[in-house]
């Protein structure tokens, strides 16, 4: 038996073959805050818009409400802190320890060297000579010696003479009788004594204002009981000189009248212009440095 033959393909319809469709265009895919906006129910969105606008407008307020506040001022108020700034600046230039020197003018400093050790040199000598005068005052001048304590040196008499008298012998020897001015100094200075004693303490100028001769301020007072005598007691209206009685503890001043005769006490400090020169120790009516 013959095979079947093989069955033909459909014949292709005559003419031009259809285009196909155009593709549907897709939408952009919506963002997170996109989609989150659309969502909002429109009078929420109204509200947004206004506090929106409403804070440019703020900003825009302030801005123009600072920018008229600065015209119409008188001066910048930035102009104080930079002339403040600029001062700072010209001292600190002018200052040794940030200024920087030129080595012409450091040359200059080492060649002056030698003149400063020689004027030194020459200071020394003179503070020196100072203290030896001073020293030598107690025993070419009279029969007693010169005290030292702390940067002080003190004469005490072994005679008698008025306030006015003993002022005038220690001004003599380029001192004041003395003036106490801390406890340690009062204590020192009556421990020295053995007799009724005239210090520098003086209402001469003006009654109850009492001054010490040497210019030193009245720092503490050691009035012994009933003493000064007030202004009301006119029986005492002499009494514009001050006394120690070493009899008395400790509070041991008295007001006394200037021209009874006793002993006095002179004063005079170490320190010359201000300065001191440290240590000095005194050994058998010598000094040594």
């Amino acid at each position: 038996m013959a095979p079947k033959p093989a069955a033909k393909p459909p014949a292709k319809p005559a003419g031009p073959t259809p285009a196909p469709p155009p593709a549907t265009p897709q939408a952009a895919p919506k963002t997170f805050m996109g989609r989150k906006i659309k969502s909002l129910p429109p009078k929420m969105k109204t509200m947004l818009i206004l506090s929106f606008g409403s804070v440019c407008f703020a900003i825009f307020i302030l801005s123009t409400a600072g920018y008229i506040r600065l015209r119409l001022a008188k001066s910048n108020p930035y102009v104080p802190p930079l002339n403040q700034l600029r001062k700072a600046l010209a001292e600190g230039r002018r200052n040794p320890l940030i200024g920087y020197k030129h080595y012409v003018g450091i040359s200059d400093e080492v060649r002056q060297l030698p003149n400063y050790l020689s004027e030194s040199k020459k200071d020394l000598r003179n503070r020196k000579a100072k203290y030896q005068s001073i020293f030598k005052k107690g025993r070419t001048r009279s029969a007693d010696q010169w005290e030292i304590f702390g940067r002080n040196i003190y004469y005490i008499s072994n005679v008698e003479k008025t306030w006015y008298d003993a002022e005038s012998f220690c001004m003599s020897r380029d001192a004041h009788l003395a003036s106490i001015l801390t406890e340690d100094e009062q204590f020192f200075i009556s421990s020295q004594l053995n007799h009724p004693t005239w210090i520098g303490l003086t209402d001469e100028n003006v009654e109850g204002d009492w001054e010490w001769t040497d210019g030193s301020r009245v720092i503490t007072q050691f009035w012994s009981e009933g003493s000064p005598s007030s202004d009301d007691d006119y029986t005492n209206m002499d009494r514009d000189c001050a006394t120690i009685d070493p009899s008395q503890i400790r509070n041991n001043w008295n007001d006394t009248d200037c021209h009874e005769l006793k002993r006095w006490i002179c004063k005079e400090s170490l320190d010359i212009e201000g300065q001191s020169i440290w240590p000095i120790s005194f050994h058998g009516g010598t000094m040594e440095y």
